[in-house]
C-alpha cells in the first residue's frame, strides 16, 4: 500500500514538472518577438486650413509633398475666419470651427492621394492638392479625433504597386446632382428594371469626368480624384473586394442632393 502511494506520488510530482515545462515555455515564448520584425511606418503632418489653401509642412516648418505608405496622422488646424474640413483618400474630418483643430489618421496607399476641404465651393477657390504616396501596400484604417472624441474606421479597399491589369473599367459622369455609371438590366417581380452593373472584383479603373457646370469629386473605397472643374477628367484605380461599395461625391451638400450610389463588385 505504501509503495502505490508513493509511486503515485512520484507520478503527480513529476505531471506538474511537465505542466510546469510546458507553461514556462508558453511564458518565455509569449515574450518572445521575432528578431528583425517589421515596424509599421507613421507620419506625421501639420495642416493648415486658411481662405482658400491648405498647406502641409512637417514637424521643422518644411513643406511636405510626399510621404511614405502607411499610417499618416494629420494634425488639422483651421487657421481661417469660416468653417472648413479635410478630406483625404475617402476619409474626412468633421467641420472644423475657425481656430479648431482635429485629428485624422489615414493608413496611406502608394500612388497619389488626393486632398481637399469639402465644404461649399472651397475646394474650386483653392483648398485641394494631391500628397504623394511612396512604398508597400497597407491595411486602410482611419482614426479621427475632434473634441476630446476618438472614431474608428477600418476600410479593407487597397491600391496596388504593381503593374497588373484593371479587371475593369468603369466610365462615370457626373453633373447636378447625379453620377452616372454603366448600368444593366434585371428582372424584378417578373419587370425589367435598370440597376448598376456589378464589376469582377480586383483593381478596377475608374475614369471620371464632370459634365456639370460646377466643381465635382468621385470617391469610392480608398480612391479619390481631386475637384474635377466643369469638362475635366480624371482616371483613378482602385482595388476593392467583393461586396457593395458606396461611391459619392465628397463636396459638402452634394451627396444629399443625389450624388451617391452603390457598386457591386462580385
Amino acid at each position: 500500500m505504501r509503495f502505490r502511494i508513493r509511486r503515485f506520488v512520484v507520478v503527480f510530482v513529476a505531471c506538474l514538472a511537465v505542466a510546469g515545462t510546458a507553461v514556462a515555455g508558453f511564458a518565455v515564448a509569449a515574450l518572445i518577438r521575432p528578431r528583425g520584425a517589421a515596424k509599421a511606418t507613421v507620419t506625421e503632418v501639420n495642416v493648415s486650413e486658411l481662405e482658400y489653401s491648405i498647406s502641409l509642412t512637417d514637424a521643422n516648418g518644411n513643406m511636405v509633398t510626399s510621404v511614405p505608405a502607411g499610417q499618416v496622422i494629420f494634425h488639422v488646424k483651421n487657421n481661417g475666419t469660416i468653417e472648413h474640413d479635410f478630406a483625404i483618400s475617402g476619409h474626412d474630418t468633421p467641420t472644423i470651427e475657425p481656430g479648431g483643430s482635429a485629428d485624422l489618421t489615414v493608413t496611406l496607399q502608394p500612388g497619389d492621394a488626393n486632398y481637399l476641404c469639402t465644404i461649399g465651393e472651397h475646394a474650386s477657390f483653392g483648398m485641394v492638392g494631391t500628397l504623394h504616396v511612396t512604398g508597400q501596400v497597407q491595411t486602410t484604417t482611419a482614426v479621427i479625433t475632434t473634441n476630446g472624441t476618438t472614431i474608428t474606421t477600418t476600410n479593407t479597399q487597397t491600391r496596388s504597386t504593381t503593374t497588373q491589369t484593371p479587371t475593369a473599367t468603369v466610365n462615370v459622369s457626373e453633373k447636378e446632382f447625379k453620377i452616372t455609371v454603366p448600368t444593366t438590366t434585371k428582372a424584378v417581380k417578373g419587370k425589367h428594371v435598370k440597376v448598376v452593373k456589378p464589376v469582377k472584383h480586383g483593381l478596377i479603373r475608374f475614369v471620371v469626368k464632370n459634365i456639370g457646370e460646377i466643381s465635382h469629386n468621385f470617391v469610392i473605397g480608398a480612391g479619390q480624384t481631386t475637384l474635377l472643374k466643369p469638362g475635366q477628367t480624371q482616371a483613378i484605380t482602385v482595388n476593392l473586394a467583393r461586396g457593395n461599395h458606396k461611391y459619392l461625391c465628397s463636396v459638402q451638400g452634394h451627396a444629399a442632393l443625389g450624388m451617391k450610389g452603390t457598386l457591386v463588385v462580385t
